[in-house]
């Protein structure tokens, strides 16, 4: 009788076990689910882009990220489309949050400069553009954004100069 009662127990425990594991495993195959589902929506969304239709995009970010809101590049993504239909105040505030979940990401900074050349805030831009070169000294492309910027200053050395600097980044 005792062998018996043994024998019971551990298949109790056993099918606890095989309870809890597909307790655990059924969140995780809903989670890969989701996230497929969400990277089928940026698909969409940057196809959308390649064909000129920023309002297209913005809509299917915005499902992407009542989605998955943590997802920090789904906010710069979708501050880009936003900026290209000249919705600049709803632009900025996504290229905040993107900034906000991943501040130390130059990109960040030179997406939030872009959108600031387009409202016409030339200063705030170059801060954002410089930021970006002190993330990441390396890349040419934050350069290149700041050079821009000075230019349409009318600061022409100081545009050079960052030209000169993205162009020797380019060759090493």
């Amino acid at each position: 009788m005792v062998a018996f009662t043994a024998h019971v127990g551990w298949r109790r425990i056993a099918a606890g076990l095989l309870t809890a594991a597909w307790l655990l495993a059924a969140p995780l195959a809903a989670q890969a689910q989701g996230a497929k589902a969400v990277d089928d929506l940026v698909s969409q969304a940057q196809k959308a882009m390649q064909k000129g239709q920023p309002r297209e995009a913005e809509s299917l970010l915005r499902k992407a990220i009542e989605a998955a809101p943590t997802r920090a590049e789904l906010y710069r993504l979708r501050s880009q489309a936003r900026n290209s239909s000249g919705k600049y105040e709803a632009a900025l505030d996504d290229a905040n949050k993107y900034i906000e979940l991943e501040p130390g990401d130059a990109f960040g900074y030179l997406n939030r400069s872009r959108i600031y050349v387009s409202m016409e805030k030339p200063e705030t831009a170059l801060a954002d553009a410089t930021k970006a070169i002190e993330l990441d000294p390396k890349d040419p492309d934050c350069y290149y954004r700041r050079s821009d910027i000075y230019r349409d200053m009318g600061k022409d050395a100081e545009a050079k100069a960052d030209e000169a600097k993205a162009m020797a980044l380019e060759k090493s």
